[in-house]
């Protein structure tokens, strides 16, 4: 038998011995890349653009936020507008531009011939509106108008008064805002009367509770004016309220006096007097000429009024009534 050969040693595997550290070396171009990338320098630009888009985001809820808000703006602006057209606002730009205007052409030299107009150019830079100062040269000229036309034409009218300060108003509200009131406010008054009649009161609280029920109705108006966009009820003054309520009660008053139909007469008559003294007072050029040649238009006023009360002829209503016996004379 063979003898068992002594014990045998375990064989290992030869191993390249390599540093540990040799193994996760990276070349030095990409570990100065990755530096550069993660380093504090590059950390602005993710935040910049984080930044732009919670900029973006909150201009975003911002538009989507204001567009409900939008039909009010628009409605501001509407009525800004408006008030820009009032010739009877102190602040608005009817002011402005009269204003304006008036340093545009300065007066000559003090003389006799434009006292007035140095009067009104000094009161003007110490705060007086322009457009107030206006009103008062050129309703003067209204109201001979009205009383001419009263005088040669033969238009009557609430007498005077009535149409010259209601030309006031519908300058002031518009011609067709203002129309719209008036209409709305008569139709009120026709349907309130009959029924304060059958109460049977006397003719002062009568007139104050038909005048009662005339607030309710603009009151009214004036509440639903936003639902509906009515601009010029929303932007209205007190004054031309006042006004309209006071020729609703005229005409009121006339109806009760006379007939119907003759009150409605008036009532006609009395608006397109109105109405032309409105556009008149509208007129770019006649406020222009008033502001800047106030002597002129004060003078002319006076002249006119002489030379139409010394008018004694026929009316032209009456030449027109009694044509056919005119012709046969």
């Amino acid at each position: 038998m063979v003898a068992p050969a002594g014990p045998v040693a375990s064989v290992k595997p030869v191993v390249p011995t390599r540093p540990v550290a040799a193994v996760h070396r990276l070349p030095a171009v990409a570990v100065a890349q990755a530096q550069t990338e993660l380093s504090p320098e590059s950390q602005p630009a993710v935040s910049t653009t984080a930044g732009e888009v919670d900029e973006a985001t909150a201009a975003a809820e911002a538009t989507s936020s204001a567009n409900p808000a939008s039909p009010s703006a628009e409605v501001e602006q509407k009525i800004q507008q408006k008030k820009d057209q009032d010739i009877t606002e102190t602040d608005g730009e009817q002011k402005n531009r009269l204003t304006l205007y008036l340093e545009q052409h300065p007066p000559g030299p003090l003389s006799w011939n434009n006292l007035i107009q140095h009067a009104i150019v000094s009161a003007v830079a110490q705060g007086v509106p322009a457009n107030t100062i206006v009103l008062v040269l050129l309703f003067p000229l209204v109201a001979s108008l009205i009383a001419a036309s009263r005088h040669v034409i033969g238009l009557r009218g609430f007498g005077i008064y009535i149409p010259a300060v209601l030309s006031v108003a519908l300058a002031s509200t518009g011609v067709l805002g203002g129309l719209a009131i008036f209409v709305a406010i008569v139709v009120t008054a026709l349907l309130t009367s009959r029924i304060i009649k059958r109460i049977k009161l006397s003719y002062l609280p009568r007139t104050a509770l038909l005048i009662w029920t005339i607030s309710m109705g603009v009151l009214g108006l004036m509440l639903i004016s936003p639902l509906v966009n009515l601009v010029t009820l929303m932007s209205v003054n007190i004054f031309p309220i006042l006004i309209l309520i006071l020729l609703a009660e005229n005409f009121l008053d006339a109806q009760t006096r006379t007939k119907q139909s003759e009150a409605v007469a008036l009532t006609a008559e009395t608006i397109v007097l109105a109405i032309i003294s409105a556009i008149l007072l509208q007129w770019d050029v006649i406020r222009r000429i008033a502001i800047t040649e106030p002597e002129l238009v004060v003078t002319a006023t006076a002249v006119f009024n002489i030379l139409v009360g010394k008018f004694a002829g026929l009316r032209v209503t009456e030449l027109l009534r009694f044509r056919s016996i005119i012709e046969e004379e």
